[in-house]
């Protein structure tokens, strides 16, 4: 049995909600050498707020990490629920809230609002071992766009 093969076998439900609670601590930590040290050096993360939607390697997820903090200085992730683990184990799913204040810069040009923001959505996590490989996250940007002052309520 592989590394791989053998770390999955043996996720229980404790061992998710405890990765889960430090993967949530290193977002909350606002340092990315926190949260990078959860993943894999070739780790590829999926999120629409990505700019180009992906960031490939620990260098591209640091950065792109400290833009959003850097735009959001006090954001914060919380877990809603439990979270879910796939039957063959290699696989973990999280649903988040996610709060801040928009009061720094931001990459895209947006100037910053003070405005109050709150986003929801759900992360699936897959792994080598007991590290990430790649995060794909799953959230509406249309609220986050309009409580920034981005677009227009709809």
């Amino acid at each position: 049995m592989d590394a791989t093969s053998e770390a999955q076998s043996r996720r229980s439900s404790e061992w998710v909600r405890d990765w889960a609670q430090l993967f949530l601590a290193g977002w909350n930590s606002h340092d990315p050498e926190q949260l990078l040290r959860l993943a894999t050096d070739d780790v590829t993360w999926v999120d629409p707020l990505i700019p180009g939607g992906v960031a490939e390697g620990k260098a591209a997820v640091s950065a792109w990490l400290v833009s959003a903090w850097t735009a959001f200085p006090d954001l914060t992730f919380e877990m809603v629920g439990e979270p879910f683990v796939s039957v063959d184990g290699g696989r973990v799913a999280l649903a988040w809230r996610g709060t801040a204040t928009f009061t720094g810069p931001h990459r895209a040009g947006i100037e910053p609002t003070g405005a109050r923001i709150e986003m929801t959505g759900i992360d699936t996590y897959e792994f080598a071992g007991d590290l990430v490989r790649r995060v794909v996250t799953e959230t509406d940007t249309m609220p986050l766009l309009v409580q920034i002052g981005a677009v227009p309520a709809p």
